[in-house]
């Protein structure tokens, strides 16, 4: 997009779900209708119904692949995503900021940065504020969606393609807000990841993310600007370690960890295989 009056109309009409992707094999709207093939979507539902058991991420997702690929099997239950406390618990900010040489306040987004992800709608909210975007993660297959992030937030953006794991641990305990407002994760481990740190989770109304979220983070619309603005500056106004981002850490702790998840797995694989 050449001009500032190009991106506005397009996120309006983003916005209001009159947007079309054209996509090289057809065009998609916001119901999911338009010229491009499905027909997989039939193949995969088809798949679906030789598994003798389903084991997704939330149970919104299972309602999702009852809903939309005719799952109708009767053996089935939910393993949540789990983190990592030894790494990402109360990390140290500091090896984050003496590596990167940034100071003062900022929001942070870790993972690819692609349309889904939506980074740009994010850049371009905050455009009329002062506060500082980190953006980890690849832009490897989308090189032209981060020159538009580029384009939206000038100096105020930061990309940095990778981080090891433990860096990134202190980029969320640096960070003010953890930003992930997405159009299709199912939570996002990188917001549980950071909720280990305290840090205030902004998140998204359109994935599956409230069962994992519930109230405490701040959630808003991905197609909405004004709604994306007023979440991440009620987040970072918010106390690390305190109120919501205080309980999120609780729950992440308590419910989703990977022994949880393995517990699950294993349940499941003794149900099918008996």
């Amino acid at each position: 997009m050449s001009n500032e009056s190009e991106m506005e109309e397009a996120f309006k009409a983003l916005k209001e779900r009159q947007l079309k992707v054209h996509l090289p094999n057809g065009i998609i709207d916001a119901q999911g209708k338009g010229t491009v093939d499905l027909s997989w979507q039939d193949n995969v539902g088809a798949l679906l119904k030789t598994c003798q058991g389903i084991l997704p991420n939330s149970w919104l997702e299972l309602k999702a692949l009852q809903t939309d690929l005719h799952w109708w099997g009767s053996i089935y239950d939910v393993a949540h995503y789990g983190v990592n406390p030894q790494i990402f618990l109360d990390a140290d900010p500091e090896p984050f900021r003496n590596w990167s040489g940034i100071e003062g306040p900022f929001i942070l987004q870790a993972g690819r940065i692609e349309p889904a992800k939506n980074q740009a709608m994010l850049c371009w909210a905050l455009r009329e504020t002062n506060i500082k975007i980190v953006l980890v993660g690849s832009k490897q297959h989308w090189p032209s969606y981060a020159e538009l992030c580029k384009s939206i937030s000038g100096n105020r953006v930061t990309i940095i393609e990778h981080l090891p794991q433990e860096m990134l641990a202190s980029a969320y305990a640096a960070s003010s807000a953890h930003c992930l407002v997405s159009w299709m994760d199912t939570c996002g481990l990188v917001s549980l990841e950071a909720s280990l740190s305290g840090t205030p989770l902004v998140g998204s109304t359109f994935g599956h993310e409230l069962e994992y979220l519930e109230k405490d983070a701040w959630l808003a619309d991905p197609a909405d600007p004004k709604s994306i603005l007023a979440a991440v500056d009620s987040a970072c106004n918010c106390n690390r370690n305190t109120g919501k981002a205080l309980e999120m850490k609780k729950r992440s702790l308590n419910k989703f960890n990977w022994e949880a998840s393995t517990s699950k797995t294993e349940d499941m694989y003794k149900l099918i295989l008996s």
